[in-house]
């Protein structure tokens, strides 16, 4: 196997990562080896349908699953290996280093508590900053996520914001412990086209700003266009296509990914039905002798029944894990 986990310099390598769920004494694997690797600067996209692992993938590397969750394999951040450190240990990571935003922010910010208060109870919790020093920064921090009268916005309750505006808060406590890599969960749901485009600009904007590392996840490929150096295609708990952003949009090889752009509308095309994926993804848990996109496949022959396909190099920075692909 081939892994894309080989930059001896990046900030994080996760190797042949894992994650099971034990539930009534049945274990349902979701995740089957993943191996990534992020650079300090660098932009990566993950896409897939819903389902695929790309969100537990990252909930799996901060420890947010649960108790009954198994997590193998590796994570090391700046060479410290994070699987098996304590909830102690991890919070010193969480946020300070590594930061994530959700996708909804009305479910993750607290509706009784104005928003600067919550961003100046990030900035206490990461970098000790309290009383005028937490206020300037959250001033700061509002300024810089581009939310206008932000010394009045500061004290307004989430419920007082609009969605992209609340967004913006979230982008801006995430920013607080000014971590070295961002990861954002479906950044851009539920927001209109106009205010979608300014958040990904937003975060493209403070990922040159401050160098940190950024990691958009998305189903919707227009979204990962826009803002991502690398594009790591997901399906059924692993990476089957890897590629730079231009190479992925012009070049694809693997199947899902033809599918998942041709499923793309044309702005300038004629009128007509979208192209589908039929079927659906494997249940988690689910044991497939082969690959597991074989049953939703055009393009499957027999070998694609008898074993799983591994990740594999096929071209500078483009890594593909499909039977047929790579046997042609």
């Amino acid at each position: 196997m081939t892994s894309t986990a080989s930059n001896p310099n990046a900030l994080l390598t996760i190797s042949e990562l894992r994650i099971a769920f034990d539930q009534r004494g049945h274990t349902s694997e979701v995740l089957h080896g993943v191996d990534l690797d992020i650079v300090r600067g660098e932009s990566i996209g993950l896409v897939g349908e819903s389902g695929c692992g790309k969100s537990v993938t990252w909930l799996g590397v901060l420890g947010l699953l649960g108790k009954h969750t198994r997590v193998t394999g590796s994570v090391k951040f700046q060479g410290r290996e994070l699987l098996g450190l304590s909830d102690t240990e991890l919070s010193q990571i969480r946020g300070r280093k590594i930061a994530m935003i959700f996708q909804d922010p009305s479910s993750s910010l607290n509706p009784a508590q104005r928003v600067g208060a919550q961003i100046a109870e990030s900035l206490a919790l990461h970098r000790d900053l309290r009383g005028a020093q937490a206020k300037a920064e959250v001033l700061a921090l509002l300024d810089h996520v581009e939310i206008p009268d932000a010394k009045r916005r500061m004290n307004a309750y989430p419920h007082e914001l609009s969605g992209g505006m609340n967004q913006r808060v979230m982008i801006a406590m995430a920013l607080a412990g000014q971590p070295d890599l961002l990861i954002a969960d479906e950044p851009t749901t539920a927001l209109d086209a106009t205010v979608q485009a300014q958040i990904l600009l937003l975060l493209d904007t403070v990922r040159r700003d401050t160098g940190m590392a950024l990691v958009t996840i998305s189903h919707d490929l227009g979204v990962i266009s826009e803002i991502s150096d690398r594009v790591l295609v997901m399906y059924a708990g692993a990476i089957v296509e890897s590629a730079p952003s231009q190479t992925l949009f012009t070049g694809a090889q693997h199947p899902y990914s033809l599918g998942l752009l041709a499923a793309m509308p044309e702005l300038n095309a004629e009128v007509h039905r979208l192209t589908t994926i039929r079927g659906s993804i494997p249940q988690a848990g689910q044991l497939i002798q082969g690959c597991r996109f074989e049953a939703r496949c055009d393009f499957a022959q027999d070998n694609c029944r008898l074993s799983s396909p591994t990740l594999k190099t096929i071209a500078v920075g483009h890594s593909l894990a499909c039977t047929r692909k790579l046997a042609a």
